[in-house]
């Protein structure tokens, strides 16, 4: 009985928590994966201040300046903490919003006036088909299989657009709940990571666990976060960079608007940022500009998809120790089952597996 009240206490203070935010289920998982991810910077930072801490200790006589600044580092880790999480919050903002912002409106504009004409092809596009399909009339089963071929990329076209319509640019709702969301996710982040140990220690006495077991599954999920960081993330920025520069050498419109709708559907596996370059692509063929349509293919099929095809396994693979192949279905299955976030949750949960499989492997290792 001794044994059995803490452990109930325990899980009603969690089942207490759990119901206070249940509302925020994807906002929790995020701030729990950022906290871990930039934890151990938090503790480099209190490392850092521990032993200033003791050489002002050591070599500063008692003053009121000496306790000023001994109190101050132990304040300073958390603080400099938080300046760090916001700052990494903001920057990219500010960022869009100085390059993208004066282009933003007319994209918008136009992605709108495509999804409130059902995302039809454009007149000069339908004249050409049109054409090819006359040569193609002789060839029934060629023909055929171009009809299938451009219905399913119609479809999946305007499906896509769609999708970033009203998920991409709309998913936070109105300003007070972007601003309510963000709130929540820095300071839950913040709580997190200040009170990670005792949040591990409570976790070991719930489910009876050895504290290095799970410290052991906390380094393999910030492996496979920061694996997710630079193979999915910073990988996606440089296509859309790559991306923003083809289409303004192409002489598009708003190449920086494009750029970043392309960094945000490229994590998506196979396709990628081919679903805003193809059909620019053939936007420039189809208005008479053939070499400029030509330069922007090879420019996204060999330098854009080309970063792809090549860091993101990479990085990728030194996080998550699982086959590329392995790692490309966990992602899409974490879209299908999570949506957007799926692409965090995918990798995550395939490294929880991997890393739950190996604990077992050693716990009959020993006993065998």
């Amino acid at each position: 009985m001794t044994a059995f009240l803490p452990r109930l206490l325990y899980l009603l203070a969690a089942l207490a928590w759990y119901l206070l935010f249940l509302p925020n289920p994807v906002t929790i998982f995020m701030a729990a994966c950022f906290s871990c991810l930039t934890l151990p910077l938090y503790r480099r930072l209190r490392q850092k201040a521990a032993i200033w801490r003791v050489r002002l200790e050591r070599r500063e006589p008692d003053s009121r300046k000496r306790r000023w600044l001994i109190g101050l580092s132990r304040h300073a880790p958390l603080w400099g903490y938080v300046a760090v999480v916001i700052s990494s919050l903001l920057a990219p903002v500010a960022v869009l919003a100085l390059l993208v912002s004066p282009q933003a409106v007319a994209g918008l504009a136009r992605l709108r006036e495509l999804q409130a004409n059902n995302f039809q092809l454009p007149p000069q596009w339908v004249e050409h088909i049109q054409q090819w399909r006359l040569n193609l009339t002789e060839y029934p089963r060629i023909e055929k299989l171009i009809n299938d071929f451009l219905h399913n990329l119609d479809t999946l076209f305007g499906d896509a657009v769609s999708m970033l319509v009203s998920r991409g640019f709309g998913f936070l709702g109105g300003t007070m709940t972007a601003l309510w969301t963000t709130f929540l996710f820095l300071t839950l982040t913040v709580l997190f990571t200040l009170y990670s140990r005792r949040i591990r220690k409570i976790f070991c006495r719930i489910f009876r666990l050895p504290q290095a077991l799970l410290r052991r599954f906390i380094s393999a999920i910030h492996r496979a976060l920061r694996a997710i960081m630079l193979g999915i993330v910073l990988v996606a920025l440089a296509q859309g960079f790559l991306c923003g520069i083809g289409f303004a050498v192409a002489g598009l419109n708003q190449p920086a608007f494009w750029g970043m709708l392309a960094t945000l559907v490229a994590p998506i596996p196979v396709v990628g940022t081919a679903l805003v370059w193809l059909p620019l692509c053939l936007s420039l063929w189809f208005t008479g500009k053939t070499v400029a349509a030509v330069g922007l293919a090879l420019w996204g099929m060999l330098a854009v998809a080309g970063v792809d095809n090549v860091l993101r396994p990479l990085f990728l693979r030194q996080g998550i120790k699982a086959p590329f192949f392995v790692l490309i279905l966990a992602i899409l299955c974490g879209l299908a089952s999570f949506g957007p976030v799926g692409l965090i949750a995918g990798p995550v949960l395939l490294a929880f597996a991997i890393q739950a499989v190996e604990e077992a492997n050693l716990f009959y290792k020993a006993h065998d």
